[in-house]
């Protein structure tokens, strides 16, 4: 992160029950899933810490639902870094430590996310 920059992104069109949520407090990168009834976060994920080979900016992130609305994904640079099962409350995640960091890249993770 450059100057202790900040990163906020939440999803668009999640399930009614449920909000996704990427957030950089200027140390490491989580995706949360929160309860929108409870009004708790029922699921987090951390996706890095920041390093000097880390820039993340609120356009590099994207915050997605599957198909089929049981998994929150966030994408970083395009390419799908966590997943977060609520059905199941399984998790997946290809840790970022720069940009060249590889995705996820498991098929049963992907399904859904077009």
């Amino acid at each position: 992160m450059v100057d202790d920059q900040r990163v906020f992104v939440s999803d668009t069109d999640g399930p009614e029950e449920y909000a996704g949520f990427f957030e950089d407090d200027g140390d490491t990168g989580y995706l949360y899933v929160s309860d929108r009834r409870e009004k708790n976060i029922v699921q987090h994920l951390q996706i890095y810490v920041n390093s000097p080979d880390l820039s993340v900016n609120d356009s590099d992130v994207e915050v997605v639902w599957s198909t089929d609305r049981t998994r929150c994904g966030v994408r970083i640079w395009g390419a799908l870094r966590g997943v977060i099962d609520v059905r199941f409350g399984t998790q997946a995640r290809a840790f970022v430590t720069s940009r060249d960091s590889d995705p996820i890249h498991a098929a049963e993770w992907l399904a859904g996310f077009d």
